[in-house]
């Protein structure tokens, strides 16, 4: 193999190979810190968005009480022998009771006493129950203890804490399906002087406002994402990563253009100030040793290896040129 493509092969291995091996590490490092970054922000993304959904449930239902509140004193104040039959059949007190928002959340009303030291609730405004199903307890006709019970407690505490908002996760079943899903729920009493009378109880009941949210529902709803409502924010990170990445290949592009002028330079530079003066020196070489003993030796003006090489050249075609001068001689 001849010395300039060696010089040219060594060039651009010592070029390119490098840029490789640095725009590789470069691309893997942003690609592993994009992955960490966009898992952390999925994590932290996840916690607040329900956080945020947490809270809205909790806002509806104090705002919820507040209304129904204000509805019943005007009522009461009509009527003050009314029943919960009366709001079940009140167009304007379902309206207000069973709101829907978000992606199939919504409000309701139970009625909830105590007697005989337990505690009784029953459905009022319930949306998502048949309305055959409205007015009765919760326990001893719906069965929510033994279908539902993590309900069912939620909704007892509710009635035992008073005045206190009560918030908690619970497995509800739906009636049409009988499919299982999580919820979250809040519920909070309306106003313990605010009471009326319930024939299946057959007593005065407190009311009491409440809301839920299908805890992927809603979190779809924050962030129109159908599938994971963090990876909705996280696809923005993912963005950010191929974007860097785009840019590493751009930078790898201009590395390479580099590279290759550098080459191109250095290809040119070695053919024109080395191989070529070499090649030319060793022609002058070889008509010397065939007898051409006059033949000018180039680059002898050069203080570089070829000038030294020049000059060397030259002695020996100088010493030759008098050995054969001196072998005439003898031979004359």
């Amino acid at each position: 193999m001849k010395l300039t493509p060696k010089i040219v092969l060594i060039v651009l291995i010592a070029s390119i190979v490098p840029l490789l091996v640095l725009a590789q590490l470069t691309l893997a490092g942003v690609t592993q810190s994009g992955e960490s970054a966009r898992v952390g922000v999925v994590n932290v993304s996840q916690v607040y968005i329900e956080k945020a959904g947490q809270e809205a449930v909790r806002m509806k239902t104090e705002d919820l009480a507040k209304k129904i509140e204000l509805y019943l004193r005007q009522k009461l104040r009509e009527n003050p022998n009314l029943t919960t039959v009366d709001l079940m059949n009140d167009p304007d007190f379902r309206e207000l009771s069973a709101r829907k928002w978000g992606m199939g959340e919504y409000t309701w009303v139970l009625g909830g006493a105590v007697i005989g030291r337990e505690y009784k609730i029953v459905t009022v405004i319930y949306p998502t129950l048949p309305q055959h199903q409205w007015g009765k307890e919760i326990k001893s006709d719906l069965g929510w203890d033994k279908s539902m019970p993590e309900l069912y407690n939620l909704t007892v505490g509710s009635l035992g804490s008073f005045t206190h908002l009560t918030c908690g996760y619970y497995t509800w079943i739906e009636p049409d399906t009988l499919k299982q899903t999580q919820k979250y729920l809040c519920q909070i009493p309306v106003s313990l002087s605010l009471r009326v009378y319930d024939p299946t109880l057959k007593t005065n009941v407190v009311l009491i406002a409440g809301t839920g949210a299908y805890i992927d529902g809603y979190f779809q709803y924050l962030t129109k994402n159908p599938a994971n409502p963090a990876e909705n924010i996280a696809g923005e990170v993912t963005k950010s990563i191929e974007k860097a990445s785009e840019q590493i290949y751009i930078n790898l592009g201009i590395a390479f253009a580099i590279a290759v002028v550098f080459i191109v330079i250095i290809a040119y530079f070695t053919i024109s100030s080395i191989a070529n003066p070499i090649v030319e020196l060793s022609r002058s070489a070889d008509k010397i040793s065939a007898g051409e003993v006059d033949t000018e030796i180039p680059f002898r003006e050069r203080a570089d290896e070829i000038g030294i090489l020049s000059n060397s050249i030259e002695r020996l075609k100088r010493s030759l040129k008098v050995a054969m001068q001196s072998l005439e001689e003898a031979l004359k």
